[in-house]
């Protein structure tokens, strides 16, 4: 590292800027780094709910030292055995049939988001700075000058856009890499409308006893409609989220409110058809609301420079592998691991960007696709299943279980490999340079 500190300015205080303040905070305790993050909100806070990590996440977790702190917000430790993380049921019929588990070893991971976000921003390192909303950056030969929305300017020798799928950053960087037409410019529609809550675990037992989601995650497929639950914040509530799909929409934009309050009649109307045990999950659901789902189009690239995008501002994805949140936190973990190595001088900067765009992109856009494809198989709209219709309860049993089999196939990915292999060729390509 050179005598003064290597200045990293991040926009953006979600999961994957938090992750990537917290990977270096022993750099800014050593003096060889300055970290800020920037933040457009006025307070820090987590809209949702549930949020799923699956064992490779975890791993990075652990290799940055935050799995004590996060161990206070989870009912046990994830361990190697193999478990099932999610019981899958067809439950668009009066008497729902269960398919298969689908088991993995060391399990999936489950937050509550905003008991995740206090973690995070307790182990950050840097200042954190709220009410700042990017405007533009303009690079020049030794510096980047970033200018936010309420006239505060500050400059940096790496700026890191990780402020989601709405990020600012990614348009300032599409028009000055001379692509004002791109079409990640804007995100687009999925298809999905997402409706999302929590459920008290003693509500959802007094209407239901035994009831299922209690002990466990479920998912329940339908034509065109999924619901999925799990147990967060040590087994107390629920987390409850289903999607009613058009795909004839995805792929067209929207430019309203993505986030809004909805009626619990709203969605019960929706899952009317469905077995007793989900319309007794959306009997208990507290506070829902509704989402409109958007995703990326792939970008080419996501560096410039020495300007990087990461997390959603890089890749949004639909959310159907629930590996969204762990994409964010691996290209904060390549990154940092790039940043601190010793070779990381302000003058590699640029080719540090690179490394993570030959890295992190091609990984990226993998990762948007299967989701996709996840999303198509657990709403039996894949292709196969054109002539299913919701109530149908006459789909052989073995159709449903290659689903379920081609599903896990999509997924197995998030425990039988590492980031670790990554972050090595990462460390491999800088020492080469």
């Amino acid at each position: 590292m050179s005598d003064s500190p290597i200045r990293v300015a991040i926009i953006g205080a979600g999961i994957g800027g938090l992750t990537l303040s917290s990977a270096l905070r022993q750099s800014v305790k050593n003096g060889d780094m300055k970290v800020v993050v920037y933040e457009a909100a006025a307070e820090i806070s987590e809209i949702g709910a549930g949020i799923n990590f699956w064992p490779r996440s975890w791993n990075i977790f652990k290799d940055l030292g935050l799995d004590q702190s996060l161990l206070q917000i989870l009912p046990k430790e994830p361990d190697d055995s193999t478990r099932v993380v999610f019981n899958i049921r067809k439950g668009d019929q009066d008497q729902g049939i269960n398919i298969d588990d689908l088991t993995m070893k060391g399990g999936g991971i489950r937050f509550h988001r905003a008991e995740l976000q206090k973690v995070l921003l307790d182990n950050s390192s840097g200042d954190l700075f709220l009410s700042h909303r990017f405007v533009d950056y303009e690079e020049a030969d030794d510096e980047i000058r970033v200018r936010f929305e309420n006239g505060y300017t500050t400059t940096c020798d790496l700026l890191v856009g990780m402020d989601g799928i709405k990020s600012s950053v990614r348009r300032s960087f599409l028009l000055k890499c001379g692509m004002p037409n791109s079409p990640s410019l804007e995100p687009v529609c999925s298809g999905d409308i997402a409706y999302r809550g929590l459920i008290p675990v003693q509500s959802l037992e007094k209407e239901y006893p035994g009831h299922r989601a209690i002990n466990g995650a479920t998912m329940y497929l339908g034509k065109s409609k999924l619901i999925i639950t799990y147990p967060i914040s040590r087994d107390t509530f629920i987390n409850f989220v289903s999607f009613d799909t058009d795909i004839l929409n995805e792929g067209s934009y929207y430019h309203g409110p993505t986030t809004t309050p909805c009626s619990r009649e709203e969605i019960i109307s929706i899952f009317s058809m469905w077995e007793p045990e989900v319309q007794a999950l959306v009997r208990c659901i507290a506070k829902p609301t509704k989402w409109v789902i958007r995703f990326l189009k792939p970008m080419d690239r996501y560096t410039q420079g020495r300007v990087i995008l990461a997390g959603d501002a890089a890749h949004a994805m639909t959310p159907h592998l629930g590996s969204g949140a762990g994409r964010a936190v691996e290209d904060a973990y390549i990154l940092a691991s790039l940043l601190r190595d010793r070779l990381s001088t302000r003058a590699m900067l640029p080719r540090v960007a690179e490394i993570f765009n030959e890295i992190c992109c091609p990984a990226g856009k993998r990762l948007t696709e299967r989701s996709r494809l996840g999303g198509q198989l657990c709403q039996l709209v894949a292709p196969g299943f054109e002539d299913v219709h919701e109530g149908d309860n006459s789909v052989p049993r073995e159709k449903l279980l290659n689903l379920v089999r081609q599903f896990d196939r999509e997924l197995e990915f998030v425990w039988k490999e590492s980031a670790e292999e990554d972050k090595r060729r990462a460390l491999d390509m800088l020492r080469m340079s």
